[in-house]
């Protein structure tokens, strides 16, 4: 019952993410986090999984209701869309990260609306909590979810003048994106295409061609 309520509030959180409703995206996506983390014990004694990819299925399933744009402020491409998950998921490898990522994401968006205090404390607080949801990522699995979660680092290292470390996460997109690209395994990476604006605005690439 705990988990079910934990997804449910996540998913409110995406819902007041898409009304630009970012306070309430916080408080209901901590929530979440604070509900599931009490029952956690008992999703992963679940020895089943729920199969290679499910995080990038969810993204892709929620892609096609919702519009695809995607917000560039100042130059920056945020991937800024949160991951809806179906009510009977029961795994706490997909349950978790994805619980932490739309949490990190509502920090992210409301940082805009903040005061210079806040607005760092704000940006620091989604991209710990982004760290943490790509830590235990398998390297080969969930592509579009790793490279949503790296660019918005990326995009808070720039703002927060953090340039190196920008400048690393950018790159390491970079080669991910050639490396699909010649092996033509890179489709599903449209959602993410925006992040050549980042590059791009640093002068360091040149996107390649569609």
């Amino acid at each position: 019952m705990n988990t079910e309520r934990a997804i449910q509030l996540s998913n409110q959180a995406v819902s007041f993410l898409e009304s630009k409703s970012f306070e309430e995206a916080i408080l209901s996506s901590c929530a979440a986090m604070e509900i599931f983390q009490q029952s956690r014990h008992m999703a992963e004694q679940v020895l089943s999984r729920q199969g290679n990819d499910f995080i990038d299925q969810c993204i892709l399933n929620h892609d096609k209701t919702s519009s695809s744009d995607q917000t560039i402020m100042d130059d920056d491409f945020i991937y800024e869309h949160g991951i809806v998950l179906p009510m009977n998921t029961f795994d706490a490898t997909v349950i978790t990260p994805v619980l932490i990522f739309n949490c990190a994401l509502s920090y992210q968006l409301a940082a805009r609306h903040c005061d210079d205090g806040t607005h760092q404390a704000f940006l620091d607080k989604a991209a710990s909590l982004y760290q943490i949801a790509y830590k235990d990522q398998d390297q080969d699995l969930n592509t579009i979810f790793k490279f949503a979660i790296l660019n918005n680092i990326g995009v808070i290292h720039k703002m927060l003048d953090r340039s190196e470390a920008a400048k690393a996460c950018f790159d390491y997109l970079v080669s991910m994106m050639m490396i699909y690209v010649a092996t033509d395994n890179c489709k599903y990476l449209r959602l993410v295409q925006g992040f050549w604006n980042n590059v791009l605005g640093d002068g360091r690439e040149t996107a390649p061609a569609a």
